[in-house]
């Protein structure tokens, strides 16, 4: 394999992305935005604890073990190759330039989709909130309040990566600190006292799927709560010392918010009641699964800090979407303007503003996309959380391929480009133990019994968008052969 390492000049001069524009804590919080630490905990936990019962913070420590040992993988190929390309470079490096591009291809839906549900829970939340506290009063509907704060979040990712990042380490702040004291209260208030069989099989489901396999098909429910955390990548060239930085956040984001979900999916077990997961009979509306609220998260919060805390956590859901949005609009902008930018997608989508330095025209398509996805899972599959099913199935199934693929990298990239500084443990043997619990979570979604409608639907709709990939390729090869190659160049020299 030949290795070109032609300087990137449309990453370096002044018509690039704003260079040095980022610390450390901006990156680090682009990483925890996008994982959305209180909208995963209020729904991304639901289908998982419903699937794995009490014993879902089990499949969560699996999640955090698979996360932390990619994020050390990530950070290894992030050390060489700082690209706000992210993915689709380093997998054009480590597994050749036509893989590299149907990573990069595979991780625009990831980032795209992640808008659609964040607009769908902002909008619910924030019409549910209002009905309640003026007691149905007062109604406005949820495409409003999902218009404006996808216009909002939009802007501010638009006037620049300084204020989107300085805008998200704040959101993101509030709402670790929120939802880790909700955590401790729970646990603290928990009906049914406290059980560490909720870190075994035993406490999962008592028909259907049970022990093993429901906690790996939980699991998968547990990744959705931790995608995210990889975000850091594509800030590289607007990073300072990104070879340093970056790896860093990615490995920082992944370890304290995978330690965060396990203290909140034990509280959300806890909290509820371990006794009272499942409904007793089927009028049953004191259990988890059945709670009459948007989040059982809400029931708890109600339970512990009376109807103030309901509100609070409420508002901090509404920031949570907030920062995710913002988060998936800079990660979606980067990952589409690199490409661009090496040729393998039409050169427009990487315009950029000339005055604030960001992707204007994916921005402002990402943004109308994502609206139209909300107006159409609504229609389709209803309120909440019933529309969010296909949307997470589809991004789940991507990004997993998508970590498969950045394992089996780190071998062949350090094998072939950099043998000298290869490591049998970081760059061998990690890789190949996040790659088995990867796989072995996505075999557990499949078989022996397939998911529900209309999650069966997430795995044909993320096959169709890789085959659109391929025919692309194929294009790509016999027209512009270039654009592949391009893909290994873009990263950072210094």
């Amino acid at each position: 394999m030949t290795t070109s390492k032609a300087e990137p000049t449309t990453a370096t001069a002044g018509t690039g992305l704003r260079r040095n524009a980022v610390g450390l804590p901006g990156v680090l919080f682009q990483s925890i935005a996008m994982m959305a630490p209180a909208a995963a905990v209020s729904f991304a936990f639901f289908p998982g604890i419903a699937t794995a019962g009490g014993s879902f913070p089990l499949a969560v420590v699996i999640a955090l073990i698979a996360s932390v040992l990619l994020a050390l993988s990530i950070g290894q190929l992030a050390i060489h190759l700082p690209s706000a390309g992210g993915f689709y470079t380093y997998v054009s490096h480590g597994l050749g330039r036509p893989i590299g591009f149907l990573i990069g291809w595979l991780t625009i839906p990831v980032y795209l989709l992640f808008m659609p549900v964040n607009l769908l829970i902002f909008g619910f939340v924030a019409e549910f909130l209002v009905a309640t506290e003026t007691k149905g009063s007062v109604d406005i509907k949820w495409w409003i309040w999902a218009i404006a704060m996808g216009i909002i979040m939009g802007l501010l990712t638009f006037f620049g990566v300084r204020l989107s990042t300085s805008t998200l380490l704040v959101l993101g702040s509030i709402e670790v600190l929120a939802f880790f004291l909700l955590s401790i209260f729970a646990i603290a208030h928990a009906p049914d006292g406290q059980s560490a069989q909720a870190f075994t099989p035993a406490l999962s489901p008592p028909s259907g799927l049970g022990g093993w396999q429901a906690i790996l098909y939980g699991a998968v429910f547990a990744f959705t709560a931790f995608i995210g955390f990889e975000s850091a990548a594509p800030l590289a060239e607007e990073s300072r010392n990104p070879k340093r930085i970056v790896p860093r956040a990615i490995f920082y984001s992944a370890l304290i918010i995978g330690l965060f979900f396990v203290l909140a999916s034990y509280a959300s077990v806890a909290g509820y009641g371990i006794n009272h997961i499942f409904p007793a009979s089927a009028k049953d509306t004191h259990s988890y699964v059945s709670d009459p609220n948007l989040s059982p998260i809400l029931t708890i919060a109600s339970n512990v800090w009376g109807q103030a805390g309901f509100v609070l956590i409420t508002l901090v859901l509404l920031n949570s979407t907030a920062a995710n949005t913002g988060a998936g609009y800079t990660a979606l902008g980067r990952i589409v303007y690199a490409m661009s930018r090496a040729g393998a997608l039409p050169s427009w989508l990487g315009l950029l503003s000339k005055r604030y330095r960001t992707p204007y025209v994916v921005l402002l398509l990402g943004g109308l996309i994502s609206l139209g996805l909300a107006f159409w899972v609504t229609a389709a599959y209803g309120p909440l959380p019933g529309n969010l099913t296909l949307i997470l199935a589809v991004l789940t199934d991507c990004v997993l391929v998508c970590y498969i693929a950045v394992s089996l990298a780190v071998y062949f990239f350090y094998r072939r480009e950099h043998r000298s500084d290869f490591n049998v443990w970081l760059h061998a043997v990690i890789p190949f133990i996040t790659t088995l619990l990867i796989v072995g979570v996505i075999y557990a979604q499949f078989f022996p019994t397939p998911p529900a409608f209309p999650g069966n639907l997430a795995a044909p709709i993320a096959a169709g968008w890789l085959v659109l990939g391929i025919i692309w390729v194929l294009v790509l090869r016999f027209s512009r052969p270039g654009a592949l190659e391009a893909g290994e160049r873009l990263y950072l020299e210094a």
